[in-house]
């Protein structure tokens, strides 16, 4: 008897269980109960998104280069000499064409002096020729073309001693500044002396190398920025003026000039300079880094439609500056979520915080117009 009344017992409670078990499985719906958490379709999870934007993907060279003038010389005098007059005082700006140092030039003067003479006389010449034939004097032919050969001779030698008496003095042959030099008054100089330096420094020239991937990426006017090197914190802009026209089979580079505007004059030739060039290379979306994620597939996001969770593969194109610059089924303005990730689920409906944040601060808004 006692045991027929466990086995009663034990199968009252089977039966319960069961019934438990049935109710627990049955087919109705998560809506029918208030409150329910069963259901990815009925639960809110709130999450914060932010919105897909459009960003440039850029390209940034960076090359060291030392700086020129833009018009650099040093200058030798033509002919030797004693020096009798210099406008040599170190970083003078001179004007082109400006004497710069004479040498002693009596001879040279002296020579053309009797060379001008000299042409007179041949003209006065032939012009008496010119005038007794005028009068049927009847001078020959081939005396006339003598004395219009040495007038012809007579200018040739008034040129060539010009020239010699030039050659006494050192010009400018552009604007610029004048460098140190040692040549005084006085001094006795020769066609291996060095006079000075001249440096046009108005514009400094930079040659630095660039890869050889990025050829047809670097040309004509592209603007750079220029950064010394012991003076990092001192950037000033130039453009691109120049670019070799073949690769150094070496290196696998080739060679590009940077013109740096120098009007304030506070940049020397010699100095050291990092060439900074910027290329864009085309528009990608961008979204914050922390809203990729890994899957067995690849790279996804989860992006928003309606109130619902969608997951988006895409292609990650760069990491920039926080952001993930992305290729995908996208468009710009669309919203990813950013925070909450871990909880969503494809079609879970979900609750963006912004969205309430903003509604609730137009409400207030709104409510302070009024009052």
């Amino acid at each position: 008897m006692f045991n027929f009344r466990a086995v009663m017992r034990f199968s009252g409670m089977s039966a319960l269980l069961a019934c438990a078990f049935m109710l627990g499985c049955s087919d109705t719906p998560d809506e029918e109960t208030p409150g329910s958490r069963g259901s990815w379709g009925v639960r809110e999870l709130p999450v914060v998104t932010a919105p897909v934007e459009r960003a440039p993907l850029i390209d940034s060279i960076k090359s060291v280069g030392t700086a020129r003038a833009r018009q650099s010389v040093t200058l030798y005098p033509e002919s030797s000499g004693f020096v009798t007059f210099a406008k040599l005082a170190p970083d003078t700006p001179v004007l082109k064409g400006e004497t710069l140092l004479k040498l002693d030039d009596r001879d040279q003067a002296l020579a053309v002096r009797q060379a001008e003479v000299e042409l007179a006389e041949a003209k006065r010449t032939l012009t008496r020729y010119f005038s007794l034939n005028a009068s049927e004097a009847n001078i020959p032919q081939s005396t006339i073309d003598t004395a219009q050969s040495n007038v012809d001779l007579a200018e040739i030698r008034l040129a060539q001693a010009k020239v010699e008496l030039s050659r006494r003095q050192v010009m400018a042959p552009f604007s610029g500044r004048i460098g140190i030099t040692d040549v005084e008054i006085g001094d006795r100089v020769d066609t291996s002396t060095v006079i000075t330096t001249l440096d046009d420094r108005s514009v400094l020239l930079v040659d630095f190398t660039v890869p050889e991937s990025f050829i047809g990426k670097i040309v004509m006017d592209l603007e750079v920025q220029a950064r010394q090197w012991e003076s990092p914190d001192d950037n000033t802009s130039g453009t691109i003026v120049a670019v070799d026209s073949r690769v150094d089979s070496a290196t696998r580079a080739f060679r590009a000039r940077a013109a740096i505007d120098n009007s304030v004059d506070n940049l020397r030739p010699g100095m050291a300079f990092e060439i900074d060039a910027s290329i864009e290379k085309g528009e990608y979306l961008s979204v914050p880094e922390l809203s990729v994620q890994w899957g067995a597939d690849g790279p996804y996001v989860w992006s928003t439609e309606g109130d619902r969770a969608m997951r988006s593969p895409v292609e990650m194109v760069r990491r920039v500056d926080g952001r993930m610059l992305i290729r995908g089924e996208l468009s710009e303005g669309e919203r990813v979520i950013l925070e909450g990730i871990q909880s969503v689920r494809p079609g879970m409906k979900i609750k963006d915080i912004n969205a309430v944040k903003a509604t609730a601060h137009s409400s207030k808004s709104e409510k302070a117009d009024r009052g």
